[in-house]
């Protein structure tokens, strides 16, 4: 699968220098793209050097220019009619609000999906299928996911620590090696405290999964495997409340993978853990 040129574009836009982002803008207001468009003539309708362009595809992860070509050119097979992310009314009734939201919602699932690729994703589960102890990080609403993601693989094999509290976070962060993982989750990858765990991270020389909505930050930068998530602000509802849904995806997605690729330890846990649980509900 084609990964979406304009979600990632959106994902990367924020953060992008300002050649960068007349290439970006170029793309963004282009719906057809010819199947024997050169580099050349692509730098030229983008007012830019072919040296840019080719950076620029590297920067979004394409191996090259053909690779972003072929992108560019799927743009084509995929309707563009309806937004994103829906805006609310007053006016609506709630059953229309409420088909808003659901749309939205999927909408931000089925973007966030298209730029998943299967080398980041067996990349992932490679670092926490070897690590010897699986470490969550996220602060305010990415902490939420952090906290849905421990409780999840909580139910494995694989030894999972999180703490809601940055400074427990912190001296989480440095009790961790490279035979570990640690998984940290940022909408914007800029809040200075996450950015402060990975940076202990990365001197320990931890294998780091990122999960943000900003391709260009400097958090997404700091990953070993970087995992973006789609998100767009409406009136109601703020960008990284679109984010979350996508987040908990992507961390329900590893969890799964992990899962299965460690069937029976996976399924021992798992019943450990339910006859505990079921030992606390009445008969």
């Amino acid at each position: 699968m084609t990964q979406n040129i304009d979600s990632l574009l959106r994902a990367y836009y924020t953060n992008l220098s300002e050649k960068y982002k007349q290439i970006a803008d170029y793309i963004l207001k282009t719906e057809h793209f010819n199947q024997s468009l050169t580099i050349q003539e692509f730098a030229a309708d983008c007012g830019v050097s072919t040296a840019t362009i080719s950076r620029f595809a590297k920067m979004l992860t394409f191996a090259n220019f053909q690779a972003l070509k072929m992108a560019l050119l799927a743009k084509q097979a995929t309707p563009t009619d309806n937004p994103l992310f829906h805006e609310i009314s007053n006016n609506d009734d709630y059953l229309t609000m409420a088909d808003k939201i659901f749309a939205s919602n999927t909408n931000a699932l089925k973007a966030t999906r298209s730029l998943l690729t299967e080398a980041q994703l067996r990349q992932a589960v490679d670092y926490i299928n070897q690590a010897k102890r699986l470490s969550l990080f996220g602060l305010g609403a990415s902490g939420i996911v952090a906290q849905d993601g421990y409780h999840k693989f909580l139910r494995t094999a694989i030894p999972t620590v999180y703490s809601q509290d940055y400074h427990l976070q912190l001296m989480q962060a440095t009790q961790l090696t490279k035979q570990d993982c640690a998984l940290i989750i940022s909408h914007s990858g800029q809040n200075k405290d996450a950015l402060e765990i990975a940076r202990i991270l990365k001197e320990r020389h931890v294998p780091l999964i990122v999960i943000t909505s900003f391709g260009n930050s400097t958090l997404a930068k700091l990953g070993d495997v970087t995992l973006l998530s789609i998100s767009e602000e409406t009136n109601y509802r703020a960008e990284a409340l679109h984010a979350l849904i996508a987040q908990i995806s992507i961390v329900d997605s590893l969890f799964m993978m992990v899962a299965v690729n460690n069937g029976p330890q996976t399924e021992q846990s798992f019943k450990a853990i339910r006859t505990e649980i079921d030992r606390t509900r009445q008969k």
